[in-house]
């Protein structure tokens, strides 16, 4: 029996779905409902494997960084996306 807890996998299928378009860090923690810790751990494991890029964009004088999922990345979406709906995670 599967136990409630949201599995690895199903934590970087959240975070590579929410980046997609491009979204700030303050966005992928409460949308994702992540913990600061938590996402700091993934965010800095998904950019070392270039799943994910962080980009800066200037506004009103102020660096503003934002996630957005690669091409590797969203390849690598789609194919979760396929084992999570075959187990039904």
């Amino acid at each position: 029996m599967v136990n409630n807890r949201r599995s690895e996998i199903k934590i970087i299928s959240e975070i590579l779905h929410l980046s997609s378009q491009g979204a700030k860090k303050t966005e992928l923690l409460y949308q994702g409902n992540f913990s600061y810790s938590q996402l700091q751990s993934y965010l800095k494991y998904l950019i070392e494997k270039k799943i994910i890029e962080e980009n800066k964009v200037e506004k009103s004088g102020t660096s503003v960084k934002y996630y957005k999922t690669t091409q590797k990345g969203l390849s690598l979406l789609q194919d979760v996306d396929k084992v999570i709906e075959q187990l039904k995670l």
